[in-house]
């Protein structure tokens, strides 16, 4: 008689895949691709998985366009990343691009893309314009790449780093057709 071998589990159903989903979505949005991903290897058949999801439309708690929404005003508000950045990361999503659009120029409405990127270098890159290091010309080309990268178009990009860097002033070598 084997008494440490383990019961065969039997194979969840509908409802055991409803709950796993439920309880991810307790603690965070998910896009619907995140969230096919998340439940699939609990999941008999991926047939059960658009069930699930349906189901979730259904209920409202998978709701694509409050997803983007949210993602997009954190972009805003805490992570002080520019358009670029988050269109991208919802994109990587496989989200509408209808949605997306709607999403991020409803978070970004009325904001000064300059005032972001400078309250991005001023937060986020402090340590580039510590001790007047911005008027290294690699450093400033480090922290305007830095900008590009945080999603920053040229222009808002150059006008932060104008505030710090009198060097600035000649970035716009970097323009690559803005």
């Amino acid at each position: 008689m084997d008494v440490d071998r383990p019961a065969p589990q039997e194979p969840p159903t509908r409802a055991d895949l409803l709950q796993r989903a439920l309880k991810l979505l307790a603690t965070r949005d998910y896009a619907e691709l995140e969230l096919r991903h998340r439940l699939s290897p609990h999941a008999a058949s991926e047939d059960e998985i658009g069930v699930v999801l349906a189901r979730l439309r259904e209920l409202g708690f998978l709701d694509e366009s409050r997803f983007a929404g949210r993602m997009a005003a954190d972009a805003v508000s805490r992570r002080l990343v520019g358009k670029r950045r988050i269109t991208g990361e919802l994109e990587a999503r496989e989200l509408d691009p209808a949605t997306i659009a709607l999403a991020v120029g409803a978070a970004y409405e009325g904001l000064d893309e300059a005032a972001m990127a400078l309250a991005h270098l001023e937060k986020r890159l402090s340590s580039l314009i510590s001790d007047d290091k911005l008027e290294d010309p690699r450093a400033l080309r480090r922290a305007y790449g830095k900008l590009r990268r945080a999603g920053f178009g040229h222009a808002a990009s150059v006008a932060a780093l104008r505030a710090h860097s009198h060097l600035a002033a000649d970035l716009d070598e970097f323009a690559n057709g803005e």
